[in-house]
């Protein structure tokens, strides 16, 4: 587990020079992480109300009070890098933004070890990223922060996974962590799947009118000249077929 997250921290690093290369795009990714913050609020406060463990309720609210202050924080972050940006409100963004309603889909175990993938995984990233910003005081300290918070979250979700494990359902919490896993990674597959298509459709429509497209016209006026002047239009024949006929 140490060495996949010292890997996941480096590849964070590597990539961030490129993903956060301009405070459009900065702007941009700031707001995304505002809308999946928003998202997750709004499922964290429907676990705290369907839940009956007066503990796992006020564990769920606090998260919960976490996640939308996170996702303002970030919404102002972004409003201040690029005020006069237009607002990013992509279809992805406004998915992550809704709630899926993921206690009740899923079972309390399986729930908590989501819980406990995604903020390890949040808080990683946002390790990364309070690194990357070292040379700019508002960025790093709105990503230590967050850190700190996503810290929490990954600290109660373990400890009630090791709770379960000694209380013999070990099994069920593995199997819970291998599930939450393979979604995640074919929800990733499925992800990059579509930015692929995305970017291979640009890719073929622009050959087909930079490249493709050209020839044919270059080609039609070799073989097919354009004659100057006025072309004289044959009359219809005057008969009644041809007047019955419409085209």
């Amino acid at each position: 587990m140490i060495a996949t997250a010292a890997g996941s921290q480096l590849m964070l690093r590597m990539l961030a020079p490129f993903v956060w290369r301009s405070a459009d795009k900065v702007a941009s990714k700031l707001e995304g992480f505002a809308a999946t913050e928003a998202g997750s609020a709004l499922d964290m406060l429907k676990a705290a109300e369907l839940t009956d463990d007066p503990k796992l309720r006020w564990l769920f609210f606090r998260h919960a009070m976490d996640e939308a202050r996170h996702a303002r924080m970030f919404r102002e972050a972004a409003r201040a890098l690029a005020p006069d940006a237009r607002a990013t409100a992509s279809e992805y963004n406004l998915i992550h933004a809704r709630r899926q309603n993921l206690f009740s889909r899923m079972p309390l175990i399986e729930f908590i070890a989501f819980v406990y993938l995604a903020e390890r995984r949040g808080e990683l990233q946002f390790r990364a990223l309070k690194t990357h910003f070292r040379g700019q005081a508002e960025l790093e300290a709105l990503f230590a922060r967050i850190g700190k918070d996503e810290r929490f979250h990954v600290a109660y979700s373990h400890k009630l996974l090791k709770t379960w494990r000694a209380e013999g359902q070990s099994l069920a919490v593995t199997r819970a962590l291998w599930k939450v896993r393979g979604v995640r990674a074919w929800e990733a597959w499925r992800r990059s799947g579509r930015i692929l298509g995305d970017v291979t459709s640009r890719l073929t429509l622009g050959t087909m009118y930079l490249v493709v497209l050209p020839i044919f016209v270059l080609l039609a006026r070799v073989f097919d000249p354009p004659t100057p002047g006025w072309k004289r239009r044959p009359s219809p024949p005057s008969t009644l077929a041809a007047a019955r006929r419409q085209f």
